[in-house]
């Protein structure tokens, strides 16, 4: 009798692992289509962000997952991306919450809320924020001073009045199903609970519901209209945001409308002195750009001028989500050298984009 070969199975927790994976890719897709041209919208995937000033219960800094994130001049929005084969299922919970179920090969299994859960990080997000603001926005348009202190008790913007809208998005594929009458929440904005094909023409609508009330001086439409951001200060956001990414890679985040957020660069921090053409070249652990191109063990990194510190180059494709990670055997998405220039190449979906080019 022959011995076949040892065959590793591939474990529950790897087969979730990448359909999650596979939910994300998708409705980054979907995102990346619909606001690309868009010059008001920034996109940002898999932002993950510390916070020493709101640490955790064994004092390590705080952490706060974002699957998506879309950085607007009128508001936030946050999707929480879930996978579902089957059947996802929510009945309220008796207290004014929610209870959360999936069904899986036709058993039925408890899952967090993920309602409860885009609501942590967007309290999150919105304090991070705040600890900046005076960086990053200034007080209301003189047009609109007056209102928003009668409404809100003052005129300086800052992020505790920014509209965060929070939305769940489950893979196409999958039912989702209401049970005993359970509704979104809608205040201070409806959380909607959808498909990911549906995703961008929601936000499409509160966009709308925005601009309509921003319009309308003198008639509030509840909290729609009240608050907003320059274009230069919105592509700010998203490039500070982008800049404290923190990951164990050391990958930043994918973005789009890179030329709209390279514009601005923060007061305290450098210029390119190599000659950087992207928002994502930036050091990972002061965010200065005082940078300069280096290869390594382990491939192309930038070395900061500032702190001395190491940024890898970005292997995560931002058109299609896919990743380049040590050990590949198919190097998906790699970063290449050609005289002054580098490029980040991706072969899922074919696409080369040069991420810096030395002065």
């Amino acid at each position: 009798m022959i011995a076949k070969p040892y065959e590793q199975k591939t474990t529950h927790v790897e087969l979730r692992q990448r359909a999650g994976a596979a939910a994300e890719r998708q409705m980054a897709h979907y995102l990346d289509r619909k606001f690309s041209q868009d010059p008001d919208a920034h996109v940002l995937h898999g932002l993950r962000l510390e916070n020493r000033e709101r640490p955790e219960q064994d004092g390590s800094p705080g952490v706060c997952q974002i699957d998506h994130l879309i950085v607007h001049r009128l508001g936030m929005f946050i999707i929480e991306s879930k996978s579902v084969t089957e059947e996802v299922r929510v009945r309220p919970d008796g207290s004014g919450g929610d209870e959360w179920s999936r069904v899986y090969q036709g058993k039925e299994m408890g899952m967090a809320s993920p309602v409860q859960q885009a609501r942590r990080q967007s309290e999150f997000l919105q304090a991070f924020l705040q600890q900046h603001r005076q960086q990053l926005v200034g007080r209301v348009s003189i047009g609109l001073r007056t209102l928003v202190k009668v409404v809100k008790g003052t005129d300086q913007r800052g992020f505790k009045n920014a509209p965060i809208h929070l939305i769940v998005a489950f893979s196409d594929k999958g039912r989702i199903r209401r049970f005993d009458g359970w509704k979104e929440p809608q205040k201070p904005f409806p959380v909607f609970v959808t498909k990911a094909d549906l995703v961008p023409d929601k936000i499409g609508q509160e966009l709308e519901r925005h601009r309509k009330g921003a319009r309308l001086l003198g008639k509030p439409q509840g909290d729609y209209g009240l608050w907003s951001m320059e274009a230069q200060e919105a592509a700010g956001v998203a490039e500070f945001l982008a800049a404290r990414h923190v990951d164990r890679s050391g990958a930043p985040p994918a973005r789009l409308n890179r030329a709209t957020p390279n514009q601005y660069s923060p007061p305290s921090q450098g210029k390119p002195s190599g000659g950087g053409v992207t928002a994502e070249a930036v050091c990972k652990d002061c965010g200065a750009r005082d940078l300069t191109a280096r290869w390594g063990k382990f491939g192309y990194y930038w070395r900061c001028g500032a702190c001395g510190k190491n940024t890898t180059m970005p292997k995560v494709c931002p058109a299609c989500g896919a990743e380049g990670r040590r050990g590949d055997e198919i190097r998906v998405v790699r970063v290449r050298k050609a005289g002054p220039k580098y490029f980040r190449d991706c072969k899922a979906c074919e696409t080369s984009e040069t991420i810096w080019t030395e002065g």
